[in-house]
């Protein structure tokens, strides 16, 4: 099992090596790792679940409070044909990435506002990214920038956004293939002002905490940041209590939770 753990590490540490683009992830990851150990990260974990059950409240709620009707119709219903193309270019694909976040939610919250400014960060497959270029699309366009990061080894890169059809791309959606920390400043000097942000990168409590800052200041007055898995660490309850705002908290599924913030 150890030499396994360590084969593992070094083939990461060569796939940050042959690129240099990413150096300066590695090395903050090479800082962070002797200060937090596995048994750190699943207390962290543990006390966040808490936390999330102890707030949790119903879309339904969340939704009267926004002022959306409190039934929110699945996107995958109300644009079917689409969803079911991207579904099956997501199993053709030959690397499986991470799961959808709650795009039902994401993508009513964009089409209520409505978003023409969104910035995303983590992409995988892509299901979030399609939810606010539909929603867009429905808006009348906008602008959506996407950030993600490769997974190391894996050689996912071709395959990011591919439940993205072809003819909603064009000049609407930007990606960049950067860390959080490479990419999200440029990013939101280029929008300027934003509608809406989903987070769902980098899940550490520092790494939640620098991204909510930056995406919070750059959100328009009733602007809305949406954040997945926040029952990792206590990241999104540190952060509302810091700006003093109560956020929403919704059960996707047993144990996993997404946040919201309205500004």
């Amino acid at each position: 099992m150890l030499a396994k753990s360590l084969r593992s590490k070094l083939e990461t540490l060569g796939w940050y090596a042959r690129r240099p683009e990413f150096y300066p992830e590695l090395f903050r990851k090479l800082l962070k790792a002797p200060l937090r150990s596995a048994t750190h990260y699943r207390r962290d974990k543990e006390l966040g679940r808490e936390w999330c059950a102890s707030v949790v409240t119903s879309r339904e709620l969340l939704f009267t409070e926004l002022g959306l009707p409190d039934r929110a119709v699945p996107v995958s219903e109300l644009h079917a044909d689409v969803w079911r193309e991207a579904k099956l270019a997501v199993e053709a694909c030959p690397i499986k990435m991470g799961g959808p976040a709650d795009v039902t939610v994401l993508y009513h919250l964009a089409r209520h506002l409505p978003a023409r400014r969104c910035i995303e960060t983590g992409v995988a497959s892509g299901w979030s990214t399609l939810a606010l270029l539909l929603a867009m699309r429905e808006s009348g366009g906008g602008k959506l920038v996407s950030i993600d990061m490769p997974y190391a080894k894996l050689d996912n890169d071709p395959y990011v956004g591919c439940a993205v059809p072809q003819r909603l791309r064009g000049g609407t959606w930007t990606l960049i293939r950067n860390s959080d920390r490479g990419a999200l400043e440029p990013a939101l000097r280029e929008l300027g002002v934003i509608d809406l942000a989903h987070y769902d990168s980098d899940k550490s409590y520092d790494g939640r905490m620098y991204a909510y800052e930056g995406l919070w200041r750059a959100l328009r007055p009733r602007g809305l940041l949406m954040s997945d898995d926040v029952e990792d660490n206590l990241a999104f309850r540190d952060f509302c209590a810091k700006i003093g705002r109560k956020g929403w908290v919704l059960e996707k599924s047993p144990g996993t939770y997404a946040g919201v913030l309205a500004k």
